[in-house]
């Protein structure tokens, strides 16, 4: 936790949270949000302290899905990419199984998806809609990123 003094927050502020965590704010969601930030500005100002992980943890909760903004844009099947969102919240148990069956064709198992690194990055590569192997040919600090994303979904969903 951060101890602050005097919070203002930005328009440019609400938007880079917006961005990072994949969502766009409208209508009665941003009424709803601007509300919750007075008060959470009003209690800050009253205890003097800050704690951003737990919206942070709250929001993500609520939804899955994942927008990644490349480190410098990466070209896919001919096509470039600023950003990439992954729509966990539409995987079903097929592409689930989809994944097991793709890494035995491959002679690989994975004993724990959860922490398989393999079966992550497939997972991802569905969420996306493209082929595996794209998400490996990132580069690292990209692939890492997605990669724990995927994770993130399996361990919240009870993996």
């Amino acid at each position: 936790m951060e101890k602050v003094e005097n919070i203002e927050i930005t328009e440019e502020m609400r938007q880079q949270e917006a961005e990072m965590l994949g969502e766009e704010i409208e209508g009665r969601q941003e009424a709803e949000m601007q509300q919750e930030e007075a008060m959470e500005l009003a209690e800050a100002q009253r205890t003097g302290v800050v704690d951003m992980s737990v919206k942070k943890t709250e929001k993500e909760k609520k939804n899955p899905n994942y927008t990644h903004t490349f480190k410098k844009p990466v070209t896919i099947l001919g096509q470039q990419y600023k950003t990439m969102t992954f729509y966990f919240d539409e995987l079903t148990g097929e592409d689930i199984e989809a994944v097991e069956q793709e890494m035995q064709d491959m002679g690989k198992y994975a004993l724990s998806p959860e922490i398989s690194s393999i079966f992550q990055s497939m997972l991802a590569a569905r969420a996306a809609r493209v082929g595996s192997d794209e998400i490996r040919r990132l580069p690292v600090a990209d692939y890492m990123k997605i990669k724990n994303k995927a994770r993130d979904f399996l361990t919240g969903m009870g993996f």
